[in-house]
């Protein structure tokens, strides 16, 4: 077997060197999304802790440092965390954690053991920008978070549809500066929202299971960051009839198994979820929040006007009646259901 010389084991050292100089290694996410409540990492920043345990039994909302806005009594016992930490990357966050309360209104503290119960939760590290806005610095979600008055700010208003105003954060965040988890659960429907890297796009997981009927629905974005819009999302879309419905099919799916309608990247599918770009604004002063912009792959598919629906219509819960008189009914709906009159009824209506 040949071997290599010295010299050529030197010259390729220098090449792999070259290389990872020149092709940097994708960094590490700044955190772990596992509802982990580390104490704060930075002097003199101001931080919430409501009912977030047993430290906090009794006490309301504590505040570090302490007093600096004096321990409350918080008759809401949602659990909440808002604190300062610095990341693996060096930067600054915002970290924040809000939990649920069970049907006696006690406080359910998020944890990798039960988000998959807990009827819901949020974790969120968001960057600070590197302006001081205010004494606290200002975050990439933009907003003034000071505009408590009569100014349109983020405390005034924080859901207002003012897309051209830098004091309202609502619709103007930056998704590259920010990681999170949200999970939701109701005993039938179950969802997650992943974002576990800044740079990547998020993965979202639905779940439904009822007497009568179970669906999965996954939109894997991940395989794409911020600037790539040619790479389509992984989806799986999964809907199987049960019970008493068990056996009924549409024409929704020919190739798939009996009773399914099943949709995972089929060569038929026009996927376009996940196609998308996302510039970044300016950041700084939350007043001149720029807000970034965000451009769209459209989509769309005709077929499925031409798909039965009515297999999963139930008639006792969803009548077709159209119009004034009651009697008036059809079997299908759709604009030309809808649009017949007696004597002129189109076939299937």
């Amino acid at each position: 077997m040949a071997t290599l010389s010295k010299n050529r084991l030197l010259s390729l050292g220098k090449w792999w060197l070259l290389a990872a100089i020149i092709i940097p290694a994708h960094a590490a996410p700044p955190f772990a999304l596992n509802w982990d409540t580390p104490a704060t990492g930075l002097n003199n920043q101001a931080g919430f802790r409501c009912n977030m345990g047993v430290a906090d039994a009794g006490n309301g909302c504590n505040t570090v440092p302490a007093g600096s806005f004096g321990n409350i009594s918080d008759p809401d016992k949602t659990p909440f965390l808002q604190q300062f930490l610095t990341g693996a990357d060096g930067r600054t966050y915002y970290h924040m954690i809000i939990g649920s309360v069970d049907s006696n209104g006690n406080p359910i503290v998020p944890t990798a053991a039960n988000e998959s119960t807990i009827p819901w939760a949020q974790e969120v590290f968001i960057q600070r920008g590197t302006s001081n806005c205010v004494a606290e610095g200002c975050s990439y979600s933009g907003g003034d978070e000071n505009g408590f008055g009569t100014d349109g700010g983020n405390g005034f208003d924080p859901l207002l549809n003012n897309m051209t105003s830098g004091s309202t954060g609502n619709r103007s965040g930056f998704p590259t500066r920010v990681i999170m988890k949200e999970v939701m659960n109701d005993g039938q429907m179950s969802q997650t929202f992943l974002k576990s890297d800044l740079n990547v796009k998020p993965k979202i997981t639905q779940n439904i299971t009822t007497p009568d009927m179970t669906a999965e629905y996954v939109l894997d974005m991940s395989n794409s960051n911020y600037s790539t819009n040619t790479t389509p999302g992984v989806m799986t879309n999964k809907v199987n009839l049960t019970g008493a419905n068990a056996g009924i099919m549409g024409n929704f799916d020919a190739n798939g198994p009996s009773g399914d309608f099943m949709t995972a990247n089929k060569q038929n599918s026009n996927i376009t979820g996940g196609r998308y770009t996302f510039v970044e604004g300016t950041g700084g002063s939350s007043q001149t929040f720029g807000q970034g912009t965000y451009s769209y792959i459209g989509g769309g598919d005709d077929s499925v006007s031409n798909l039965d629906w009515n297999a999963f219509r139930d008639a006792a819960e969803n009548p077709l009646k159209y119009g004034t008189n009651p009697a008036v009914t059809r079997k299908r709906s759709g604009n030309i259901c809808k649009g017949s009159t007696s004597g002129s009824i189109p076939p299937g209506c």
